[in-house]
């Protein structure tokens, strides 16, 4: 079955991304960069000055309004961009699973990616990085990277500080880094987005979640069993927990939100109740510079 319907493919393919200059790569490609070369898009005009190429000299100008003046371009290149997808065993919850709804995202930012000729890499990852896709570039490369999504199995602890660091050690290339997770781990996450955004990566971060997550139905004596570790305990769910468990998880993901504020990314909230389309469009507007 397809990730994406004909209506969020024609979405993705009025929109581009953009991705800061300093995340692109040398070779040419989609991406304007700030840098001034004889590029493919006009950027300004500005006023001759001694020393300046004669050739760009704009001579239409000229004969306007009789002053000299020069036309600059913005280069276009290429940019890396890494999808790190979360594939432990919490992203099994909710209705659709949060792991579907992540799959269609990734799938988006993918398409979105190959149709503007960036690299895409897809980046699975649980306790840490796991075997990540080849590169690809190329629009026809989308049915390879549905197939991978397709095959991703869920399991296992989330620990996104061994992810983070052994990530880093793996791809030094910056990029456009979109990290799509429940962010269902005790640890903080800030030391980690900050290893990302010294490394010169832009960074979003893309809070998949189900309603379960915020506000778990069971109440009285129960036991419960950690999905990703097995560990059981046995409580008595009261009122009083659950609003203890409802601001650690606000708190958690607060702060998470204020650490990609500071290290210059964003986080991004994305529910499993909304229908996809309607969810595709939030994520979009919030997660991308698009137009």
């Amino acid at each position: 079955m397809a990730l994406l319907d004909g209506a969020a493919q024609r979405l993705l393919e009025r929109l581009r991304v953009r991705v800061r200059p300093k995340t692109a790569s040398t070779d040419p490609g989609a991406q304007r960069s700030r840098v001034r070369a004889n590029g493919l898009e006009f950027a300004e005009r500005r006023e001759y000055a001694p020393g300046d190429d004669a050739r760009k000299i704009d001579w239409n100008a000229f004969a306007r309004n009789r002053s000299l003046s020069v036309r600059t371009f913005e280069e276009e290149r290429d940019a890396r961009i890494y999808v790190l997808v979360d594939v432990s065993a919490s992203m099994t919850r909710g209705t659709p699973q949060k792991l579907e709804v992540a799959r269609q995202l990734v799938a988006s930012f993918g398409y979105l990616g190959l149709n503007q000729v960036d690299r895409i890499q897809v980046v699975p990852f649980a306790r840490s990085v796991q075997q990540a896709t080849e590169v690809w570039r190329r629009k026809d490369d989308y049915p390879a990277l549905e197939a991978f999504l397709g095959r991703l199995e869920p399991g296992g602890v989330t620990s996104f500080e061994q992810t983070a660091r052994t990530f880093v050690q793996q791809f030094p290339a910056r990029g456009f880094v979109i990290v799509v997770s429940d962010l269902m781990e005790t640890a903080n996450w800030d030391a980690s987005v900050r290893a990302l955004a010294q490394r010169g990566h832009q960074l979003c971060v893309v809070r998949v979640h189900c309603a379960e997550d915020h506000d778990p139905s069971f109440r009285g004596e129960i036991e419960l069993q950690d999905v990703e570790t097995s560990d059981t305990l046995r409580v008595t769910v009261t009122e009083a927990l659950l609003g203890a468990y409802r601001a650690e998880i606000r708190d958690h993901v607060e702060r998470t939100r204020e650490s990609c504020r500071r290290a210059g990314g964003r986080l991004v909230d994305a529910s499993t109740d909304v229908p996809f389309d309607q969810l595709l469009r939030q994520v979009l507007a919030d997660s991308l510079d698009a137009r």
